[in-house]
C-alpha cells in the first residue's frame, strides 16, 4: 500500500477541487449557451445559474487561485440583482464565465493587477442608471443582514458607486485583499470577527493600510469600544445621522 506524503495529499485534494470547480463552471457556460439558443427559459436559467454560482463559490474555497473567490462573489452578487435576464445580462455573464474559466485553466495573466482586472467585470445596478453619473469607485459592504445591506447599498448605487456586499467578515477579508476597494464599510456587530477587529486588521497590514474604511454602528460616539478603532477609520451612525455621516465619509476620503 502506497502512503502519500502530506504534500502529495494536498496536491491531490486541490486537483480534485479544481476538477469539481471546472465542472460547475462548465455547467454555468452551458446555461448561457442554452439561453442564447432559446433551449431554456430565462426564468429557469436564472434559478440554475444562481445554483451554479453558489456551488462554484463553495468549490473555489479549496482552490488556491488568487482573485477567484472575489470573482465568484461578484458573480453571485450580480445574479442576486437580476429580475429578468436580458440580452445585456447574458453578455455580462459571459464575461464572468470567461474570467472564471481562464483562472481555473491557469491562463490568467500573472502580470495583470488582480484588483484592476476584477474591477473591469460587470457590476449590478438595482435600477435604471441611465441618468446616474458613474463614479468608477468600488465600495465593499460587510453587513450581516441582507435587508440592512440593501438599504446602504442602494444609497451608494444611487450615487453611482459600484457596490459589493459580503455577509461574512472572514470571507470579506479575503475579498478585500484581492479587490483593494476604494472604501470598506462594515457593521460593528459581525459574527466571528467584529467590524472593529476587521478594520484594525486592515489598517495593520501594509497591503491594505491605504484602503479607506468606515464603521457602521448604532453605538454612541463616546462608547469605549469605538476608541479601539484605528485613527484612519471613520464612523457612520445608523438612523437619522446616516445620510450626513455617509456624505462626510465620501468627502473626507475624496471618493467622488
Amino acid at each position: 500500500m502506497t502512503v502519500l506524503s502530506e504534500e502529495a495529499l494536498e496536491n491531490l485534494y486541490e486537483s480534485e477541487a479544481l476538477d469539481e470547480a471546472r465542472e460547475v463552471a462548465g455547467s454555468l457556460e452551458l446555461r448561457l449557451q442554452q439561453m442564447i439558443s432559446c433551449d431554456i427559459s430565462k426564468e429557469k436559467a436564472k434559478t440554475l445559474l444562481m445554483q451554479d454560482s453558489s456551488n462554484l463559490r463553495l468549490k473555489v474555497k479549496a482552490v488556491n487561485l488568487p482573485g477567484l473567490s472575489a470573482i465568484c462573489q461578484r458573480l453571485d452578487d450580480y445574479l442576486c440583482h437580476i429580475d429578468v435576464i436580458s440580452t445585456q445580462n447574458i453578455l455580462d455573464l459571459q464575461l464572468f464565465s470567461d474570467s472564471i474559466t481562464k483562472s481555473l485553466d491557469g491562463r490568467a495573466n500573472e502580470t495583470v493587477d488582480i484588483a484592476e482586472e476584477i474591477r473591469t467585470l460587470p457590476h449590478h445596478a438595482t435600477f435604471d442608471v441611465a441618468d446616474i453619473k458613474t463614479v468608477h469607485k468600488d465600495v465593499t459592504l460587510v453587513l450581516p443582514k441582507k435587508v440592512a445591506a440593501r438599504v446602504v447599498e442602494r444609497e451608494l448605487v444611487e450615487c453611482g458607486y459600484r457596490v459589493t456586499t459580503v455577509l461574512d467578515s472572514l470571507q470579506a477579508f479575503e475579498i478585500i485583499l484581492d479587490t483593494k476597494p476604494d472604501l470598506v464599510i462594515c457593521s460593528a456587530m459581525l459574527p466571528r470577527l467584529s467590524g472593529i477587529d476587521l478594520l484594525c486588521a486592515l489598517h495593520a497590514m501594509p497591503s491594505t493600510v491605504n484602503i479607506h474604511t468606515a464603521l457602521l454602528t448604532s453605538l454612541p460616539l463616546n462608547h469605549p469600544d469605538l476608541a479601539k478603532l484605528p485613527q484612519a477609520a471613520s464612523i457612520i451612525r445608523r438612523g437619522d445621522e446616516f445620510g450626513a455621516d455617509l456624505a462626510n465619509v465620501l468627502e473626507r476620503f475624496n471618493i467622488t
